[in-house]
């Protein structure tokens, strides 16, 4: 049963793709549009300048930075697409770069190995272990399949395809790999561990969040 939090943040997120959409794809977008999207951008900064260590003086380059976009919305109006290209194409690009960091060890190293320990408390035999792992290389060419995508897109195609790719095939096919998956795991491990799609999403936030814990 879907919570009412995960219903809440789902609508946030298609509201979000949404704005996301009409700002890349209109001559001269809403200034609200403009604002909204630098919200991820700002929160992500916000919260890398909290836990660093020179907290103070990044959080006041950070609020700085955000003073003078604000200054300069409106020029920064007609450009209000590189804002969301950044976005998808950063994410996209640091994830692959995070999933694939993981290839080069152990299976039981792969990122997805990891997490799986999260939500699995008894111990994984080798096979599952290859089997995270494959799971890990195969995000890792999803994710760096769409960065490439997101930038060929971008620069040498029609901005509308561009947004359609980041605003709606993405999040598409992201459930897909994860329904993709749990039915791949069900027929290659059908004596493995119970894991349900949600309980898969739930570790992963809670595996980065401990990761991130200083």
């Amino acid at each position: 049963m879907i919570s009412v939090r995960n219903l809440i943040l789902a609508s946030i997120g298609l509201a979000y793709l949404g704005v996301g959409y009409v700002a890349t794809t209109v001559p001269h977008p809403p200034l609200v549009t403009v604002l909204i999207g630098f919200v991820p951008l700002g929160a992500a900064a916000l919260a890398a300048a909290w836990k660093s260590r020179a907290r103070v003086p990044l959080l006041l380059l950070t609020l700085a930075c955000m003073l003078l976009m604000a200054v300069f919305v409106n020029q920064l109006r007609d450009h209000v697409a590189w804002v969301y290209f950044v976005q998808h194409a950063g994410a996209m690009t640091l994830l692959g770069l995070t999933f694939g960091a993981t290839l080069g060890g152990r299976h039981g190293e792969a990122l997805c190995s990891r997490i799986a320990t999260v939500v699995i408390r008894s111990p994984l035999d080798d096979r599952y272990l290859r089997y995270t792992w494959q799971v890990t290389l195969a995000w890792t060419i999803y994710f760096a399949t769409s960065a490439v995508l997101s930038v060929l897109l971008f620069f040498f195609g029609p901005i509308t395809a561009w947004s359609v790719l980041a605003n709606v095939l993405t999040p598409i096919t992201l459930g897909l790999m994860f329904v993709a998956e749990y039915f791949i795991r069900r027929r290659v491990l059908p004596d493995g561990p119970e894991v349900s799609i949600a309980a898969t999403i739930t570790a992963y936030r809670a595996f980065t969040n401990r990761t991130d814990t200083p």
